[in-house]
């Protein structure tokens, strides 16, 4: 994992590279907006969709599959801006 990009204090861009369940080379981009006491976190990921993962969605949905590990780093990093 490695970040690419930074806009300070709007946008993140980290690249991320798996072997497991598959070899996958993704990007995922966090994009902050201001909204008063809080900010708004957006949290997107994108990459090549191998073979093995089409398939893979045909039974299993990816949203849900991926959504607690998003859902799980958002919360993290929200404890983390809280704690500062």
């Amino acid at each position: 994992m490695s970040i690419t990009a930074a806009d300070a204090p709007s946008r993140v861009v980290v690249t991320t590279d798996f072997k497991r369940p598959f070899v996958a080379h993704n990007v995922n981009e966090f994009e902050l907006v201001d909204r008063g006491t809080s900010t708004e976190v957006t949290w997107t990921m994108s990459g090549t969709n191998p073979f093995i993962a089409k398939v893979m969605s045909v039974f299993v949905n990816m949203d849900t599959m991926m959504g607690s590990h998003f859902e799980r780093g958002l919360s993290n990093l929200k404890k983390a801006a809280e704690a500062n």
